[in-house]
């Protein structure tokens, strides 16, 4: 009976130092995973690491962005070049532009092949489901480019009836036209100067473009007419994007851009650009 009770009376001292250990493994465990979370870097981190950032966009969209030399692959200048330039020299790292087929850009953000996304993009709700979106930064209304032999025929989206209308695949643009246009045929392309070749040729009657890269290339262009339609009462504005979750950079992107709205430089930027493209 003694034995027993000698047998009884060690097993709860067992029983807590079992309890002790497993706390303090757990403890342990909890804390060395807390050091490993703490391990990973923000993408401001990564991107100072890597000394350099990768920005995307599409250099067909004058004067936001596009080749100075169209022939060339290098040699990209206008608004977005100029604002990865301010975001790169801030950060102190290298800049790195991947030239992205516009339809393509939110993919190559979401794998993770490039750090942010400029292109005149607008933040529609659609979109922010799927990536991070700046303060804007710019603000334009949507017009029509039209052939100016044509002005006589079409004044108004209601002239459209029965017209082709071309935009740039999964563009804004694209969106607008089809809630808006009515009795229209649609013809989509992925690169802009290929839906102005089109409508020079008469293979379609007008363009929706933002109303600075449609006085781009009318005023390239005599035979081309920019429209100013009531097309967009409330303008959304252009931003830059970033995948989902990188808040540290967001915010850094954020900061740079209220700088360079404060000091103007985006409207110096935008009439730079102007000039630029005249010489295309």
């Amino acid at each position: 009976m003694a034995n027993l009770k000698s047998r009884t009376a060690r097993i709860p001292f067992v029983a807590l130092l079992a309890i002790a250990l497993l706390a303090v493994l757990w403890q342990t465990g909890c804390r060395m995973q807390s050091k490993e979370i703490g391990k990973e870097a923000g993408k401001l981190d990564k991107i100072k690491a890597a000394g350099k950032i990768v920005v995307g966009t599409s250099a067909d969209y004058p004067p936001y962005e596009f080749h100075l030399l169209p022939e060339l692959e290098s040699g990209m200048v206008g608004i977005d070049i100029d604002i990865a330039e301010a975001i790169a020299a801030n950060l102190n790292v290298k800049l790195e532009i991947k030239d992205i087929v516009f339809s393509k850009l939110f993919d190559e953000l979401v794998a993770g092949n490039i750090d942010l996304a400029l292109a005149g993009l607008t933040p529609t709700e659609s979109r922010r489901h799927i990536v991070d979106f700046s303060i804007p930064y710019y603000q334009a209304m949507q017009n029509m480019l039209i052939r100016t032999e044509d002005k006589e025929q079409i004044r108004l989206l209601d002239d459209l009836r029965g017209k082709v209308v071309a935009t740039q695949k999964g563009s804004i643009q694209e969106d607008m036209a089809r809630n808006m246009v009515t009795g229209a045929t649609f013809f989509l392309h992925e690169r802009i100067d290929e839906l102005i070749a089109a409508l020079l040729q008469k293979k379609v009657d007008a363009v929706f473009l933002e109303k600075p890269v449609a006085e781009t290339y009318a005023a390239k262009d005599p035979s081309l007419l920019n429209l100013e339609c009531d097309t967009d009462s409330m303008p959304l504005g252009s931003a830059a994007a970033v995948r989902k979750g990188d808040a540290d950079l967001l915010q850094r992107v954020n900061e740079i851009l209220a700088k360079l709205i404060a000091e103007n430089k985006i409207t110096e930027s935008l009439q730079a650009a102007k000039v630029l493209a005249d010489k295309i």
